[in-house]
Protein backbone atom coordinates (compact mmCIF):
# COMPACT_ATOMS: atom_id res chain seq x y z
CA UNK A 1 0.00 0.00 0.00
CA UNK A 2 1.35 3.42 -1.19
CA UNK A 3 1.93 6.00 1.77
CA UNK A 4 -0.85 8.30 -0.52
CA UNK A 5 -3.44 5.13 -0.13
CA UNK A 6 -2.40 4.79 3.32
CA UNK A 7 -3.09 8.35 4.53
CA UNK A 8 -6.45 8.46 2.24
CA UNK A 9 -7.96 5.25 3.67
CA UNK A 10 -7.06 6.45 7.42
CA UNK A 11 -8.36 9.45 6.95
CA UNK A 12 -11.62 8.50 5.68
CA UNK A 13 -12.06 6.11 9.00
CA UNK A 14 -11.16 8.69 11.17
CA UNK A 15 -13.53 11.13 10.01
CA UNK A 16 -16.38 8.88 9.45
CA UNK A 17 -15.86 8.25 13.32
CA UNK A 18 -16.46 12.06 13.76
CA UNK A 19 -12.45 12.11 14.91
CA UNK A 20 -11.34 14.71 12.75
CA UNK A 21 -9.43 16.51 15.38
CA UNK A 22 -7.56 12.88 15.99
CA UNK A 23 -7.29 12.20 12.24
CA UNK A 24 -5.39 16.41 11.88
CA UNK A 25 -3.18 16.10 14.27
CA UNK A 26 -1.68 12.42 12.96
CA UNK A 27 -2.44 12.85 9.49
CA UNK A 28 -1.34 16.55 8.51
CA UNK A 29 2.05 18.12 7.86
CA UNK A 30 2.95 20.88 10.69
CA UNK A 31 3.08 23.39 7.59
CA UNK A 32 -0.60 22.23 6.23
CA UNK A 33 -2.65 24.50 3.97
CA UNK A 34 -6.65 24.93 4.21
CA UNK A 35 -8.10 26.77 1.13
CA UNK A 36 -11.95 27.07 1.31
CA UNK A 37 -14.16 27.94 -1.18
CA UNK A 38 -14.40 31.80 -0.86
CA UNK A 39 -10.41 32.36 -1.00
CA UNK A 40 -10.03 31.76 3.13
CA UNK A 41 -6.48 30.20 3.12
CA UNK A 42 -5.42 28.81 6.77
CA UNK A 43 -1.62 28.18 7.46
CA UNK A 44 -0.28 25.82 9.77
CA UNK A 45 -1.66 22.90 11.36
CA UNK A 46 -2.66 24.36 14.37
CA UNK A 47 -4.91 27.46 13.03
CA UNK A 48 -6.10 24.46 11.21
CA UNK A 49 -7.16 22.59 13.95
CA UNK A 50 -8.30 25.47 15.77
CA UNK A 51 -10.98 26.41 13.18
CA UNK A 52 -12.10 22.49 12.75
CA UNK A 53 -12.42 23.02 16.66
CA UNK A 54 -14.43 25.76 16.65
CA UNK A 55 -16.94 24.05 14.40
CA UNK A 56 -17.19 21.06 16.14
CA UNK A 57 -18.28 23.30 18.98
CA UNK A 58 -20.76 24.76 17.49
CA UNK A 59 -22.52 21.57 16.88
CA UNK A 60 -25.77 21.36 18.56
CA UNK A 61 -26.93 17.86 16.71
CA UNK A 62 -25.41 15.62 14.09
CA UNK A 63 -28.24 14.44 11.42
CA UNK A 64 -25.95 12.83 9.06
CA UNK A 65 -22.33 12.04 7.72
CA UNK A 66 -21.83 10.33 4.59
CA UNK A 67 -17.98 9.88 3.22
CA UNK A 68 -16.69 8.31 -0.22
CA UNK A 69 -14.19 5.83 -0.45
CA UNK A 70 -11.02 8.36 -2.15
CA UNK A 71 -9.74 8.31 -4.87
CA UNK A 72 -6.05 8.33 -5.71
CA UNK A 73 -3.40 9.76 -8.03
CA UNK A 74 0.36 9.83 -7.36
CA UNK A 75 0.63 11.98 -4.49
CA UNK A 76 -3.13 12.97 -4.23
CA UNK A 77 -6.56 12.08 -3.35
CA UNK A 78 -10.40 12.92 -3.08
CA UNK A 79 -13.21 12.26 -1.20
CA UNK A 80 -16.89 13.55 -0.81
CA UNK A 81 -18.27 14.47 2.07
CA UNK A 82 -22.10 14.93 2.76
CA UNK A 83 -22.85 16.38 6.10
CA UNK A 84 -26.38 17.26 8.18
CA UNK A 85 -25.82 18.97 10.82
CA UNK A 86 -27.66 21.96 12.89
CA UNK A 87 -25.47 24.72 13.89
CA UNK A 88 -25.48 26.67 17.02
CA UNK A 89 -27.17 30.37 15.87
CA UNK A 90 -27.42 29.22 12.25
CA UNK A 91 -29.67 26.23 12.44
CA UNK A 92 -29.98 22.83 10.21
CA UNK A 93 -27.12 22.76 7.75
CA UNK A 94 -26.49 20.55 4.58
CA UNK A 95 -23.09 20.90 2.92
CA UNK A 96 -22.00 18.50 0.34
CA UNK A 97 -18.08 19.20 -0.62
CA UNK A 98 -15.77 17.35 -2.68
CA UNK A 99 -12.24 17.53 -0.47
CA UNK A 100 -8.83 17.31 -2.43
CA UNK A 101 -6.05 16.40 -0.35
CA UNK A 102 -2.15 16.40 -1.55
CA UNK A 103 0.67 14.20 0.44
CA UNK A 104 3.98 15.64 0.76
CA UNK A 105 6.81 13.72 3.11
CA UNK A 106 4.44 11.21 4.20
CA UNK A 107 1.95 14.01 5.86
CA UNK A 108 -1.03 15.90 4.35
CA UNK A 109 0.22 18.89 3.43
CA UNK A 110 -3.09 20.96 1.60
CA UNK A 111 -6.36 20.46 1.54
CA UNK A 112 -8.85 22.30 -0.68
CA UNK A 113 -12.98 22.33 -0.33
CA UNK A 114 -15.28 22.74 -3.18
CA UNK A 115 -18.79 23.34 -1.98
Amino acid sequence: MTVTRHIAHTLVKLCRDWQFPEAQATLFHEEAVNIEPDGRITKGLAAIMAKEQAFLNSIKERHLLEISEPIIADNYFAMQLLVDVTLENIGRHVRNELCVYEIQDGKIIREQFFY
